[in-house]
């Protein structure tokens, strides 16, 4: 079987092996995949974190060779993080996947060493890390700070607190642990809604006070009770509540 890593800032992962395809979801920087299909110049592929399939390029990845090992990696945890190899810049996101750096702060990729002034820090807080993505404008299938969707906001906050969470909100609805009433609400829990169907659109982050964090327009703060997500300026609600989930 093919491995692949993706060598770029990201790349979209499309429904079918075609630029005017719907995008899916995005594979990150040093992110894995495994190839299970080929059709000309496209690879099917199934991401290592998150098993979400889609359709990219082959010319877009570099192939992992065979026997080659395993390096330990570390997630990147802010929006954006710029390497400098000579005198090309490499920006890469939120919850890509780089090789543990020396003492010297170099990070070997390939037969490439890169330097950067990124903050290694340890210290994890989910809420605060949500917020390093305000006014980060949505889109489909998006999972970085040049645009997410609702779930690939919330993915990638859990991704960089070293916790994996699938892409959709509907199944990342089946993790974690139920809470019975909006009462038992804490900062950090995921807050699902449905739409008129009954079926699970949206998620987002609680962050105390009845305020959420969510992707909708932009990642913005809105205000939150037992009945839902409701907009000051529009005077409504605008997502109904259907769960909440404690994720531990």
């Amino acid at each position: 079987m093919i491995k692949i890593i993706c060598p770029l800032t990201l790349i979209p992962l499309r429904s079918e092996p075609d630029h005017r395809s719907e995008q899916v979801s995005q594979m990150l920087f040093g992110e894995t995949a495994n190839v299970i299909e080929e059709k000309q110049n496209w690879y099917k592929i199934v991401p290592d974190f998150d098993s979400y399939a889609g359709w990219l390029e082959k010319d877009s990845v570099d192939v992992i060779p065979a026997g080659e090992k395993n390096q330990k990696k570390m997630i990147v945890r802010e929006p954006f993080l710029k390497l400098r190899y000579k005198d090309e810049n490499l920006i890469i996101c939120a919850g890509s996947e780089i090789p543990l750096p020396d003492t010297n702060g170099t990070i070997v990729i390939k037969d490439k060493s890169f330097q950067s002034n990124f903050n290694f820090s340890e210290e994890n807080s989910i809420p605060s890390d949500a917020l390093k993505f305000i006014n980060t404008p949505y889109l489909w299938g998006g999972r970085t700070v040049f645009g997410m969707d609702c779930s690939g906001f919330i993915q990638i906050v859990f991704k960089i607190n070293n916790i994996n969470l699938p892409r959709d909100a509907k199944d990342q609805a089946n993790m974690g642990i139920g809470q019975e009433s909006f009462s038992k609400i804490l900062a950090g829990d995921l807050v699902f809604f449905e739409n008129e169907n009954g079926n699970i659109t949206h998620v987002g982050l609680y962050l105390g006070d009845n305020k959420i964090i969510h992707a909708s327009k932009w990642v913005r703060i809105d205000t939150i009770d037992e009945k839902g997500i409701y907009r000051k300026e529009l005077k409504m609600y605008t997502h109904i509540l259907r769960c909440i989930r404690r994720i531990e």
